[in-house]
């Protein structure tokens, strides 16, 4: 993966004149939207929110010489595997797909539809995809935060891969050998593979709206993608298992079957053995679904600190607490590419973005300010909390 220069944008931020696209802009099939270099005039940007894009990335006058490898995991050699082997699961369950969960779980069980799936060339490619995933991801700045790309909510695809990205790095941060994170990431990008018996009318429809029926269908994905997964044989077994475990609560709280999980990440030979408790891997993948889908960064487009006061939050309850802590220790509050705003200080009211920070002076980054308390912009010039330490900022309002 190149190193390269850029930040990441909300698509109805401003942007400095001239501003250009620093990355290829793709819709959740692959297909091109808009390509590197692109300038970023009013239209383009009325075209891609029109598209379902929410962010970008963009190289302009303000962020253009920031060094950031973002975490994007090597998309090409896995989406398309990933593609393929989510088509032929399609076909395989579409005459299951009208039964209640428990007769399709007893068909996938006893007539092993998705068997001949496993035997495809998609997934003896792979692990080897994988491995190049896991090197690529290896590359990511953690300076710039952990967020993945998704292009669009409906973005399936992408939100495996992305889980799939962030379970790599925290995989690598918990000292996990080499093929304990393949097997990790494999089980991440198959976590959610029971949507596929989920209506999409209902997978759009927000959670606080659907019916309590529909809530069940939506909680039913992990029993069934542990059944649609358990065909794969035993060398692939571990998917069947996250499938089925990762929306588990360590507090027993989960669904589908209330198991207790750890707050630590050794486990001891009784507790590996003790087949109602969650596994390591499925709580891994556990925290990294939770940062994906959590609300702050779906909108703003950039890890902030609502993203990390949740997860936090979320910690020895629903999530292992020594993952979180050392998963968030890993990289800073404000990552750099960051758009601020000063609330404190000399320079109160005033927008600018993080040029530099540290996972150890997490609340104390560098500043570019450009933008002044009315609004204009400026002549931007940069500032150090660590030396102004009366100054405060929180992460800019994506609203």
């Amino acid at each position: 993966m190149r190193e390269v220069t850029m930040r990441r944008v909300r698509i109805d931020r401003p942007v400095s004149p001239g501003a250009t696209l620093a990355r290829d802009v793709t819709g959740p099939f692959g297909g091109m939207i808009a390509r590197a270099g692109h300038p970023l005039s009013r239209r383009t940007m009325h075209a891609l929110v029109g598209r379902g894009v929410r962010w970008c990335y963009v190289d302009d006058f303000w962020g253009g010489d920031l060094d950031v490898t973002p975490l994007d995991g090597g998309h090409t050699s896995v989406r398309p595997l990933l593609r393929d082997v989510e088509r032929r699961m399609t076909i395989a369950v579409a005459p299951l797909l009208k039964l209640s969960t428990g007769r399709a779980i007893e068909v996938l069980r006893s007539s092993h539809p998705t068997a001949p799936v496993r035997r495809g060339r998609s997934m003896w490619e792979l692990p080897g995809a994988i491995e190049t995933f896991i090197a690529d991801c290896a590359e990511a700045t953690p300076a710039a935060g952990y967020l993945p790309d998704r292009v669009a909510a409906h973005d399936e695809i992408g939100h495996s891969i992305a889980v799939a990205a962030l379970t790599s790095r925290i995989a690598s941060i918990l000292g996990l050998d080499a093929q304990e994170q393949v097997a990790a990431v494999g089980a991440a990008l198959f976590h959610d593979i029971g949507m596929l018996f989920v209506p999409r009318t209902i997978r759009l429809t927000p959670h606080l709206e659907q019916s309590i029926p529909q809530q069940r269908r939506v909680q039913d994905h992990a029993l069934l993608g542990e059944a649609m997964l358990e065909p794969f044989g035993r060398s692939w077994m571990h998917l069947a298992i996250v499938a089925g475990e990762h929306h588990e609560s360590t507090d027993g709280s989960g669904y589908p079957r209330h198991r207790e999980g750890g707050q630590r990440v050794l486990r001891t030979a009784e507790e590996k053995r003790d087949v109602q408790r969650t596994t390591l891997l499925s709580e891994i993948v556990a925290v990294a679904d939770a940062y994906e889908l959590s609300p702050s960064a779906d909108t703003d487009g950039q890890q902030s600190a609502a993203v990390r006061t949740a997860l936090a939050r979320a910690a020895g309850r629903r999530l292992n607490r020594e993952i979180v802590d050392r998963f968030l220790g890993s990289f800073p509050a404000f990552p750099v590419g960051t758009e601020v705003r000063v609330t404190r200080g000399p320079h109160e009211g005033m927008y600018g973005i993080v040029t530099s920070a540290t996972a150890g002076d997490a609340a104390q980054p560098r500043l570019r300010l450009y933008v002044d308390a009315a609004g204009r912009f400026i002549e931007p010039f940069e500032v150090s909390l660590a030396q102004e330490h009366e100054t405060t900022i929180k992460v800019v309002d994506a609203a």
